[in-house]
């Protein structure tokens, strides 16, 4: 069992999730995006164990530099986009965060961060490097799987047929699904 406390973050309304064991202060954050202010204040009195970066389009990550102390990890596919405007989709007119992921991952790898042990899953489509976690049967999908969508594949390293391919994978899973945006952040989907 987990604690997830979702932010909703930026005018994109971009979902952020602080994860942590119950009662414990040691948490992961999961795609901080573009309100410095509220995901400061949410953190307060905690200690970040590390951050984990869904895709790296800009309004994922625009919550990075309150937390650039902090261990970054992102598929390796995406790592250049964390730095590059072009690559992350930034508007011309939102100040780029320029801070690199410290770590980079790849599907089937393991991560084990605040006492929680997390598993990659690569889901291409929607950005070259776009990957699921998963803790049990949640799963925190970025904007591979939205409550009642996906992600648009007509950006900068977006493909229909590989988010395709990815969903097919995601629909065959039994998890609580906690996508990048949506109000209804939470559903179960059977598994076939």
């Amino acid at each position: 069992m987990i604690d997830i406390q979702t932010l909703v973050l930026g005018p994109l309304e971009t979902n952020c999730y602080i994860v942590s064991l119950p009662g414990k202060n040691d948490v992961v954050v999961i795609d901080p995006g573009d309100d410095i202010t509220q995901l400061t204040a949410a953190l307060a009195g905690k200690n970040v164990c590390g951050v984990l970066i869904t895709h790296a389009h800009y309004d994922h990550i625009l919550g990075l530099p309150a937390l650039k102390d902090c261990s970054i990890y992102v598929h390796e596919d995406d790592a250049p986009a964390m730095t590059d405007a072009t690559r992350n989709m930034a508007p011309a007119d939102i100040a780029q965060p320029c801070v690199p992921a410290t770590h980079t991952v790849k599907g089937g790898d393991s991560l084990s961060l605040a006492g929680i042990d997390f598993t990659v899953l690569h889901t291409p489509g929607h950005t070259l490097g776009g990957v699921c976690y998963q803790v049990g049967d949640i799963l925190f999908t970025g904007d591979t799987l939205f409550a009642h969508g996906y992600g648009r594949t007509d950006l900068y390293g977006g493909n229909f047929s590989q988010l395709m391919q990815s969903l097919r994978k995601l629909l065959r899973m039994n998890v609580h699904i906690y996508p990048g945006h949506g109000e209804d952040a939470v559903f179960s989907r059977e598994g076939n």
